[in-house]
């Protein structure tokens, strides 16, 4: 027959081992315990570097930026600055709007890189087909009578209207990329950018500015 001294002895000696146990158990994260790893993620995306275009005498001239499914462009019109915001949607589209305004244009993905710049009611503006020799630029379905952006030898990209009409040159100039016109002009400058055809929209003067800085930062946004 067990003593009663044995049995508190044995009762104290088991709650111990239960108490070891519970500390053992690890604990999963709480969103508490996982706010400084989603705010360290949060700050890098927000120290993501945005592609400055100046113009020829260093003056800014386009910002853009493209982080999260969102992209930033910003710019001055008649003294005043504005962004242009393109906002990511669950269908595959990009909505655009400057500043806190409503919505302007639409991107519609088309086929591999492609796409569509569309008005909100989904009439076309302009339809980008890219190959791995040239980006073309049109405002039919059919890509007729499309400007080009012609991908040449040492990264220089030849701009050309239709039909063949020179507008000028993207070249790469050490550790700048450079945009020229067609008498050989120096009017852009870009430092340390990674895209080369994209800049050669900056040539495009026939296409309405806002629509131009769309097809800048969409092509950005391919790599191109």
């Amino acid at each position: 027959m067990v003593s009663l001294s044995a049995l508190v002895l044995l009762l104290a000696s088991c709650h111990r081992e239960q108490i070891a146990e519970t500390k053992a158990v690890p604990v999963e994260p709480t969103a508490s315990t996982a706010a400084p790893a989603t705010a360290a993620r949060v700050a890098t995306a927000a120290t993501h570097k945005p592609v400055e275009i100046r113009r020829a005498d260093g003056t800014p001239f386009l910002t853009v930026t493209d982080r999260d499914g969102t992209t930033q462009i910003a710019f001055t019109e008649n003294g005043q600055q504005h962004v242009l915001t393109g906002e990511s949607r669950d269908t595959g589209k990009r909505k655009y709007h400057i500043d806190s305004g409503a919505v302007l244009f639409e991107i519609k993905p088309g086929d591999g890189d492609g796409f569509k710049l569309r008005t909100p009611d989904g009439a076309l503006r302009w339809k980008v087909k890219i190959t791995a020799e040239k980006v073309k630029i049109s405002d039919n379905n059919e890509n007729d009578r499309p400007f080009e952006l012609k991908l040449r030898e040492a990264g220089r990209v030849k701009v050309v209207a239709p039909v063949d009409r020179e507008l000028g040159n993207v070249r790469v100039s050490g550790a700048k990329i450079e945009v020229e016109n067609a008498g050989g002009t120096k009017l852009y400058t870009i430092d340390g950018a990674t895209s080369e055809a994209a800049y050669g929209v900056l040539l495009l003067d026939e296409i309405d500015p806002v629509q131009r800085y769309i097809l800048l930062a969409e092509l950005l946004s391919r790599g191109k």
